[in-house]
């Protein structure tokens, strides 16, 4: 049962952290060069997830600018709204998950104790 609630909380954990770097990336979607993160999700031995979040160091679109001195060639972020907001759905789904989880082992203990007394 312990089991149990230590892979559901590290699971939140690791979602929140999804939720968080997905965030953070759209908040730089209009940041000229910003480079965006990933959230990968590791098992764990007992068991649980790890969240490790690595930087995507590819080019985004460049586009000319005029500057005071004639255009210049300006990167800008190589973040994608549709695939952040996919990813904001699915760490939705495993958050929510992971909840009921929370919730069934909480019902599970309160019925033992029941049963104790």
């Amino acid at each position: 049962m312990i089991g149990t609630i230590h892979s559901a909380l590290s699971g939140l954990t690791a979602f929140s952290k999804q939720i968080e770097v997905t965030a953070h990336n759209v908040a730089n979607i209009n940041t000229d060069g910003f480079k965006k993160s990933h959230v990968q999700l590791v098992s764990v031995e007992p068991g649980g997830v790890l969240p490790v979040v690595r930087k995507d160091d590819s080019a985004g679109p460049t586009v000319l600018r005029d500057s005071g001195d004639g255009p210049i060639q300006v990167e800008l972020s190589n973040v994608d709204l549709g695939e952040e907001a996919v990813k904001q759905i699915f760490a939705q789904r495993g958050f929510e998950a992971n909840i009921s989880t929370l919730k069934t082992a909480d019902n599970m203990l309160g019925t033992i104790l029941d049963i104790k007394k």
